[in-house]
């Protein structure tokens, strides 16, 4: 269940995931939040196009635990992250509506509070099977996330309300820490692409070993299958001359005959020739491939 968050259809907006109820608070907290750190000289906007920002998903639930959150329908995500500049360094910036779990009745349509669905109670009493279950129901109460937009460098910081509007009184203690934030931020990414450069170098080297393997199993295999080719030319020139010998002798003794078989024998045996044919095991081996040529 979505619990209400609001979905537009335009992307190109700033990172704010809330209720219709909280929408106006939620622009107006976001606006003031956004003043504050230009105030400081900190430009806030949409990603740019210099590099590849990513935008780090919400746990929207109140106590998220350590199991992670699988929604169906998924929330509205921004086309871009909102991002404001510390320096040369950004810093992703989400504010989002938490929720918080209640035991819960579904009626005519929709999941209520069990402490409200006394007022939906028919006439007559709720049937004899009146099931309730767990559900999740917006609170009104806002968290602020910022993290770091880099793919190489995880960082996030999380300002929840525990009461309603008092997270407007945080903000600047907010702009503060985001600020101090960005050298460890700027760290981070160094090291994650320095890391990233070691992982190349290895990947790299590890393809140009699965090359080098790959061309030696093929010159092992050409070098097998020449070796196998000349044994069956070697093999069919020795049947060549089996036969060959075969049919001298044949005739050289049908030569020593003057019998009546004679004219019939000669026949036969320039049938049987004509069947056999005449290997030429030359061509064989002027048609066969060296392992250098394979």
């Amino acid at each position: 269940m979505d619990q209400g968050f609001l979905k537009p259809s335009k992307r190109r907006l700033a990172d704010l995931v809330v209720t219709r109820p909280m929408l106006d608070e939620g622009i107006a907290l976001l606006d003031e939040l956004f003043r504050r750190f230009e105030l400081k000289g900190h430009p806030v906007s949409l990603s740019p196009g210099d590099r590849i920002y990513r935008r780090v998903g919400v746990d929207v639930r109140e106590n998220p635990g350590k199991t992670a959150e699988h929604r169906y329908p998924s929330l509205w995500v921004p086309s871009k992250p909102t991002v404001v500049f510390i320096g040369t360094v950004a810093i992703g910036l989400t504010l989002f509506e938490l929720t918080e779990t209640k035991e819960a009745r579904y009626i005519d349509g929709e999941y209520v509070p069990l402490e409200q669905a006394e007022q939906h109670r028919p006439r007559h009493g709720w049937p004899h099977w009146p099931w309730t279950t767990q559900h999740a129901f917006a609170t009104g109460r806002f968290c602020l996330q910022a993290y770091s937009p880099y793919p190489l460098a995880d960082w996030s910081e999380t300002w929840r309300e525990r009461k309603s509007g008092d997270l407007r009184k945080r903000l600047d203690t907010i702009v503060r820490a985001v600020r101090a934030a960005a050298p460890l931020v700027a760290q981070l990414v160094e090291e994650g692409e320095l890391a990233e450069q070691v992982r190349r170098r290895e990947q790299e080297a590890q393809w140009q070993r699965h090359l080098e393997e790959r061309e030696r199993q093929r010159r092992e295999k050409a070098r097998q299958d020449a070796r196998n080719e000349l044994l069956q030319i070697i093999a069919s020139w020795d049947e060549a001359q089996r036969i060959d010998s075969f049919f001298a002798a044949a005739r050289a003794q049908l030569r020593q005959r003057n019998d009546d078989a004679h004219d019939v024998l000669l026949e036969r045996l320039d049938n049987a020739r004509s069947l056999i044919g005449e290997p030429d095991p030359l061509a064989a081996l002027l048609g066969w491939k060296t392992p250098e040529e394979r």
